[in-house]
């Protein structure tokens, strides 16, 4: 058997799988060893029939399609023994050639993700400044909050409610009858009747009006529709908005505050909390955005997304569980199966794929890692959390599936936490880098010892004050020395 293969985009590859002749005739006969012993072969008895003859009954081309359903499963398998490449899931049959035998198999293969110089990533952690204007809006809904409504003595307005009684006819059909109908007056609403708030405003309490409104052209009752209808009311009660001042007494009311500063403060410490948590939910998406964009090549079968589309309904799965809820049963009430569902997370399902493989990636540079105690610890936690009434899900979870799903998710949440330092530049170094940090250490003390030696050596070196050095003495020597006479 030979096995050849070649890498295509989208981390995928071809397998070529190549058997001499003398290997197909051989599993071509033993197949049709098999149909002569299933199936009689007119002039033989079951399991006598000669190859030619079988041929002759069922033809040559059933008979190859049987032998690849018994043999081509076993190519598959060791020819995946000599690749260099990890499968990601079962590949699919492309072609098979007969004359020679050429089997041609298109294999999903392992994300591959190349981060780069990722702890280069830098991402600011930016939280939103409260405005004095958030926060006088804030306060105007706490005075909403606590606005009443009071009955006055003057004809009704917009914005009022009001009580009354009403009666419309079109023709002689009734089209309303209504008493003690509440309703805030509003410009343009529909209801009863598009005009009928604008005709209350104006009438005063204990007062009756009638009036008349064209009936809507599609109104469902087509007898009226367009009809014009006489309408009656008789208004009882007409009330107003009556919004409390924003002062100390509404501070004390709204809480624990002794004045409306208090009130004023609270507000910012809540409105600054909450835009330190929402910075906080953004950011770590903020971070994975910034990997994937300074990332190298972050490459995935089209088969990752269905794995992630299932992995994430799983998710979803549990979570519903956990409330008392089938999975099925929630896609029946939105009108939705399962695989309609997952063609709709599609596009969110990619993005989370790709951080999801930036994460792993992470982990792995990282060297992060779970320890079994950490497991345990997770999941008395979560018994805790879930109750007595989550014991069915607690026996699942204490499974070894169960306690890999806990440690996949602790491992997520551990890269996560290390995503955010590296964007921060708050990560602690890599065991490498401590290492080069220590030899350059090393190196510096070493470098720092020589130059102390070497200096007390020059010092040593030098003459002290006063003395004379070899060649000083020889020249004062020669200078001092009486001249020759003899010469003229």
């Amino acid at each position: 058997m030979k096995v050849t293969s070649e890498r295509l985009e989208n981390c995928q590859a071809k397998v070529f799988v190549e058997l001499d002749a003398a290997e197909v005739d051989k599993r071509l006969r033993q197949t049709a060893r098999k149909i002569s012993r299933q199936f009689n072969v007119p002039g033989y008895r079951r399991g006598r029939a000669p190859f030619h003859a079988v041929v002759r009954v069922f033809g040559r081309e059933a008979i190859q399609q049987e032998a690849l359903e018994e043999f081509g499963n076993e190519l598959y398998e060791k020819a995946l023994d000599e690749i260099e490449y990890e499968p990601y899931e079962v590949g699919e049959l492309e072609d098979v050639e007969w004359d020679p035998f050429r089997m041609t198999v298109v294999l999903p293969i392992q994300p591959e993700v190349d981060l780069g110089d990722y702890r280069a990533v830098r991402v600011p952690f930016e939280v939103e400044e409260i405005a004095e204007e958030r926060i006088e809006e804030y306060l105007a809904g706490v005075q909403q909050e606590h606005a009443q409504r009071v009955p006055v003595e003057r004809p009704a307005a917009l914005g009022d409610q009001v009580v009354l009684d009403m009666e419309g006819k079109a023709g002689e059909q009734l089209i309303m009858s209504n008493e003690g109908y509440e309703m805030i007056l509003e410009e343009g609403g529909a209801y009863p009747m598009r005009g009928f708030h604008e005709e209350i405003v104006g009438v005063s309490a204990g007062e009756d009006k009638t009036f008349v409104l064209t009936m809507p052209e599609d109104d469902p009752e087509a007898e009226v529709a367009g009809q014009e209808a006489t309408i009656t009311v008789r208004l009882h009660t007409v009330r107003e908005e009556d919004v409390p001042a924003l002062d100390d007494e509404l501070a004390m009311m709204v809480g624990d505050y002794d004045s409306l500063d208090d009130l004023r403060s609270g507000v910012r410490e809540q409105l600054e909390t909450e835009a330190l948590q929402k910075a906080e939910a953004e950011y770590l998406d903020n971070v994975l955005d910034g990997f994937i964009e300074a990332a190298i090549k972050i490459e995935y079968p089209e088969q990752a997304i269905d794995r992630e589309a299932e992995l994430s309904l799983n998710q979803m799965e549990r979570n519903l569980a956990a409330s008392g809820i089938q999975l099925d049963t929630y896609l029946g009430m939105i009108g939705k199966t399962r695989e309609a569902y997952k063609r709709e997370m599609r596009p969110a399902v990619e993005e989370r794929l790709q951080k999801r493989l930036v994460l792993g990636e992470i982990a792995e540079r990282e060297g992060l890692a779970i320890e079994p105690e950490e497991v345990e610890t997770e999941l008395e936690r979560m018994g805790e959390a879930m109750g007595p009434q989550a014991a069915q899900m607690m026996e699942m979870l204490h499974t070894p599936e169960g306690r890999l799903v806990v440690a996949n998710d602790l491992m997520t949440a551990k890269a996560q936490e290390r995503a955010i330092e590296i964007a921060k530049g708050e990560a602690p170094p890599l065991e490498a880098e401590e290492e080069e940090g220590i030899g350059a250490e090393a190196a510096a003390e070493t470098a720092k010892e020589e130059a102390v030696i070497e200096a007390e050596a020059e010092i040593k070196e030098e003459p002290e004050a006063g003395d004379v050095t070899e060649g000083e003495a020889e020249s004062a020597e020669s200078d001092n020395s009486e001249p020759d006479t003899d010469n003229p």
